[in-house]
């Protein structure tokens, strides 16, 4: 499966900074600042370390550096549809374009949708797409908040939950752990 990441290396001061239509994206990086540690590179590097194809779209990839077979970068950019087309897409874009990038997600045909985002923010985000025309059924399909509940706290964590959810997706997988699934406890009856 290949992966696109949506990411940005510097957050927004105000809401989404951006202009956008439906392939295209023109981000004002005026009211986007500093550096921002963001768990892009370390999801690139899992991935990629897995043999994912990895396409990182990041308007400030000049600030960071990503193990990935494509980079689209820049303050302008255009992402056609055949670049999510029928792939797992990760969101963690920091309130820079969140709304456009789930709604190019959605509209492109991405077979999942993970997003980096509180249910909080969700509620604004959510409101949003519905107004754009964008059906509560597709909403509800999302992963948000992205990954698996281990716990995780750094971004190297936060990066593993979120690699395990989408092996869980690709292979079926439940995500509960192996003991309970493999059902160790049942030896003990046949040691009896």
């Amino acid at each position: 499966m290949d992966i696109v990441i949506f990411t940005s290396s510097r957050e927004a001061e105000i809401e989404e900074p951006v202009f956008c239509d439906r392939d295209s994206v023109k981000v004002d990086k005026t009211k986007c600042v500093g550096k921002s540690i963001n768990i892009a590179p370390i999801l690139s590097r899992y991935l990629k370390d897995l043999g994912y194809k990895v396409t990182v779209v990041d308007p400030f990839a000049d600030d960071v550096s990503y193990e990935a077979d494509e980079v689209i970068k820049g303050d302008s950019f255009k992402v056609p549809d055949e670049v999510v087309k029928d792939k797992y897409v990760i969101v963690a874009t920091k309130h820079v374009y969140d709304t456009w990038a789930i709604m190019k997600s959605i509209l492109g045909g991405a077979k999942e949708i993970a997003v980096v985002m509180s249910i909080k923010r969700s509620k604004v985000i959510m409101k949003r797409l519905i107004q754009a025309g964008i059906s509560i059924e597709q909403l509800k399909k999302l992963r948000i908040p992205a990954g698996l509940d281990i716990g995780a706290k750094s971004d190297r964590e936060i990066a593993l939950s979120i690699v395990a959810e989408i092996l869980a997706a690709e292979r079926g997988g439940s995500g509960r752990p192996l003991r309970e699934v493999k059902a160790f406890e049942k030896i003990f009856e046949e040691l009896k």
